[in-house]
C-alpha cells in the first residue's frame, strides 16, 4: 500500500552542491555536468529537507539526446544522507544498466546495486518522468509515471535523514518540482492481547509515543484481508522502531521481537519489575523495568520518552 501524502508537502528550495555543476531555480535543480577535471563524472547535492518517513516529488528529464551513449548515466534521489558518515541510499532512474534501480554508496565501500529493474534501452530523453519514492522505516518504493516499479526492504535502516539528489553521466539532467510530503514515523508495538496489558498500551504507550510524534500500531488494529505474519512483517519493516513488553512468555512477542532484531530496528524492550529472570537471549538487551501501579506510571512515562526522544534523534 502507498503511504498517502500529508498535509506537510512543500517544495525543495534550498541546495548545497557537493560534486559536479548545478544551477537552481525555486522548487528546480539542473545537473549540468561534471567539475573540469574531475575523477568522475558526480553531481551531487543535498538540500535542507530532514525525512524520517515520507514521499519525495519530482520531474526528471534527460536533456541530451546523447543520453543513450552512456550506459552508466543516472539520475538519483538520495535518502538517509548522514552529513558526518556521508553515506546514503539511492533511488535512481538508471544506474548499473538499468532502466531503475537501487542503491547505497558507503564512503569505504564505494556504491553498490541493491535492486534492479527494467533495461535502460526503455528510457527515453527530452521526456518528463514523474517520478515518486516513498520510505517508511525500510521499506522503500518507486512510483514513475504513477506506475508502480519496485518495493524493497533495506537490511538495516537508514543511517541518516537528510534528501538530496545525485547525477551520473556528462550529459544534463533536469530535476523540477521537487517536494517532499513527510510523515509520522512508526512505532510498532509487540505485547500479549488481554486484559491486564490493554492499560499498559492504552494509558501509556500510545499517549506518549503520539507525543512524542510517532503513530503507534499494533498488529490487532490491522484490518485488512492477508496473512497474518505476512501483515507483521510488513508492519515492523515500515515502523522506525520496535516496542515489546516481554513480561509474559508469548511465542507472538518473541517472534516480533526476534524478526525486528534480525532487520536491525531500534527496539524498546518493557517488562514488570516482578518479572522473572528474563530468557537468556535476550538478557544482553537493555530493559526498561517498570512498577505495574499507579505511583510507577509517571516514571515508566518519563522513561519511555527518553527512549523514544534518543531513536528520533539517532536519524
Amino acid at each position: 500500500m502507498i503511504a498517502p501524502a500529508s498535509d506537510r508537502a512543500r517544495n525543495v528550495t534550498h541546495w548545497a552542491s557537493m560534486a559536479g555543476r548545478w544551477s537552481f531555480e525555486g522548487a528546480s535543480a539542473r545537473y549540468l555536468g561534471p567539475q573540469e577535471g574531475s575523477a568522475a563524472p558526480l553531481g551531487l547535492t543535498l538540500s535542507d529537507v530532514l525525512m524520517r518517513d515520507g514521499i519525495v516529488r519530482l520531474g526528471v528529464t534527460f536533456d541530451s539526446e546523447k543520453f543513450a551513449d552512456d550506459r552508466q548515466t543516472s539520475a538519483a534521489v538520495i535518502l538517509g544522507c548522514n552529513a558526518q558518515l556521508n553515506g546514503y541510499v539511492l533511488v535512481q532512474l538508471g544506474g548499473w544498466g538499468s532502466a531503475y534501480s537501487l542503491g547505497e554508496f558507503d564512503p569505504m565501500a564505494g556504491f553498490r546495486a541493491i535492486l534492479r529493474r527494467g533495461s535502460l534501452d526503455n528510457l527515453r530523453t527530452n521526456y518528463r518522468y514523474e517520478v515518486e519514492v516513498v520510505q517508511r522505516g525500510q521499506t522503500i518504493r518507486l512510483l514513475v509515471d504513477n506506475v508502480p516499479v519496485f518495493e524493497h526492504v533495506l537490511a538495516t535502516p537508514l543511517i541518516g535523514n537528510q534528501v538530496g539528489l545525485q547525477a551520473w553521466g556528462p550529459y544534463p539532467i533536469r530535476f523540477d518540482s521537487i517536494a517532499v510530503a513527510d510523515s509520522k514515523p512508526r512505532l510498532f508495538v509487540a505485547m500479549q492481547f488481554s486484559k491486564d496489558f490493554d492499560p499498559l498500551f492504552e494509558k501509556v504507550i500510545c499517549p506518549v509515543a503520539e507525543d512524542e510524534s510517532f503513530d503507534v500500531v499494533r498488529i490487532d488494529s490491522i484490518t485488512r484481508p492477508g496473512i497474518i505474519f505476512q501483515d507483521i512483517q510488513r508492519e515492523i519493516s515500515e515502523a522506525k522502531a520496535v516496542l515489546a513488553e516481554i513480561s509474559a512468555p508469548n511465542n507472538n512477542v518473541f517472534y516480533e521481537l526476534g524478526y525486528a532484531h534480525a532487520m536491525n530496528k531500534p527496539t524498546i524492550l518493557l517488562a514488570r519489575r516482578s518479572q522473572e529472570p528474563l530468557p537468556f537471549d535476550i538478557r544482553s538487551y537493555r530493559v526498561i523495568f517498570y512498577d505495574d501501579s499507579i505511583g510507577g506510571k509517571p516514571v515508566l512515562e518519563e522513561t519511555l520518552k527518553k527512549h523514544l526522544r534518543s531513536i528520533l534523534q539517532e536519524f
